[in-house]
């Protein structure tokens, strides 16, 4: 059972690493000074990574299904992507260079939707689930056992928390660094969540016609 909960953990810590639209938002949020709504935001994101994290693990999708949630995603993740990095970039006001490191936006449960959008935004963030946790039951890491697999989720929950928290933290006690660069790492955010949403309608465009 053990061994099932740090499973999850590894494996959460490490699919959480690789840059996302989620460590871009975070590291934006924390360098502003603003950790209720970096908070508000990785609960959201953790919360639409559970869900695929749960369809993989215990419901074990069927190839015409998954095709649906990868065509569903894809293409309304990538049209929220693009709107988002076109509002960072030449609508949403960046905090003054002299200002304090406040908490100058109040935190509301429209990041915690913001957050799981970005999670959920990557559908095929599940593909790769599927064959982790199939490579588990193969090598008989996890099982059939309904413990054992709330177990692996649990786990997985805790090792993707650690890598973005840790991650909020760091960019929140070095803040003062990045004081006069707040707009140019608002806009470059910005430009990388509209990539991410053109990649993903690009795999949106791909799914429909090929």
């Amino acid at each position: 059972m053990l061994v099932s909960f740090l499973v999850g953990l590894a494996t959460g810590f490490g699919m959480a690493i690789p840059p996302g639209p989620i460590n871009f938002a975070i590291f934006e949020k924390s360098i502003h000074g603003q950790k209720q709504v970096a908070f508000r935001l990785l609960g959201g994101a953790l919360t639409g990574d559970s869900l695929y994290c749960l369809l993989a693990v215990v419901y074990q999708l069927s190839t015409e299904w998954l095709r649906v949630v990868k065509l569903v995603f894809s293409g309304l993740g990538g049209a929220f992507l693009i709107g988002l990095g076109v509002y960072y970039m030449f609508f949403k006001k960046a905090p003054c260079i002299l200002e304090a490191p406040v908490e100058i936006e109040p935190a509301h449960h429209g990041h915690f939707i913001t957050g799981l959008l970005f999670a959920l935004s990557n559908p095929f963030f599940i593909v790769v689930l599927l064959a982790i946790t199939e490579l588990y039951y193969t090598v008989s890491i996890l099982e059939p056992d309904i413990v054992m697999n709330i177990l692996f989720i649990l786990g997985f929950q805790g090792g993707a928390f650690l890598w973005l928290s840790g991650m909020g933290k760091v960019a929140s006690l070095n803040q003062h660094h990045f004081t006069k660069s707040r707009t140019v790492i608002q806009r470059l955010c910005g430009l990388a969540y509209a990539g991410f949403g053109v990649y993903m309608l690009a795999k949106f465009l791909k799914l429909v016609w090929l």
